[in-house]
């Protein structure tokens, strides 16, 4: 995140509000991929990571525009859907895993 976001790997400046990002990131992805099951508490692969990765990063460039629903201004159109991501985003994970819920 630091080289995405700050261009220097070796900036700590930010290092806690990236914290906060990619555990928020992790939340959405088991909440996506596992509604009903809350026992579930780590990701289950390198595939999820990455995408914990990439989500923390459109959370921390959209902050402040997490709820956009539609948004369009000179030809630039933006919509966010399902847990204020991009559809591209959402479109990278696995289908939820079905269950009863609890």
């Amino acid at each position: 995140m630091r080289i995405e976001i700050l261009g220097n790997k070796d900036d700590t400046s930010k290092d806690d509000i990236f914290k906060i990002k990619l555990k928020r990131a992790k939340q959405r992805y088991l909440r996506l991929v596992y509604p009903f099951d809350k026992d579930i508490t780590e990701l289950p692969n390198d595939n999820a990571r990455e995408w914990q990765t990439q989500c923390a990063i459109e959370l921390y460039n959209m902050q402040g525009d997490e709820n956009v629903i539609q948004y369009s201004e000179n030809g630039l159109s933006e919509t966010r859907a399902k847990a204020g991501l991009s559809q591209d985003l959402l479109n990278e994970l696995p289908p939820a895993k079905a269950g009863v819920p609890i």
